[in-house]
């Protein structure tokens, strides 16, 4: 069994909903309020996920990061803060802090 989620078709995650999607088809897509940011691999392909997929995601997968969903997840520019556990807006006190931080694309 691969350890590696299928990563499929980009998501739109501006409404922050769960990603999921079995057969990466839209009719199979969750739907429900994203709880979970999930860093999928080192560059950084992500995804969110409710609490019942998230409970599977690291029942079933090896990904490199994950944290609650906050506000910023979703909006263009933010870097994932591996240090943190969250995303930051480039420019906020913390970001100098953060050696691990990237730049996530959702």
């Amino acid at each position: 069994m691969d350890p590696y989620a299928p990563l499929g078709r980009e998501m739109d995650t501006s409404g922050q909903t769960c990603t999921h999607s079995p057969g990466d088809e839209p009719s199979n897509d969750c739907g429900k309020k994203a709880a979970w940011h999930i860093a999928w691999n080192a560059a950084l392909e992500n995804g969110l996920a409710c609490d019942p997929h998230m409970a599977e995601a690291r029942a079933r997968f090896v990904f490199v990061d994950s944290h609650r969903v906050g506000p910023e997840c979703a909006m263009p520019g933010t870097l994932w803060d591996f240090n943190n556990m969250r995303c930051i807006y480039p420019d906020e006190p913390t970001a100098p802090a953060a050696a691990a931080e990237r730049t996530v694309t959702a």
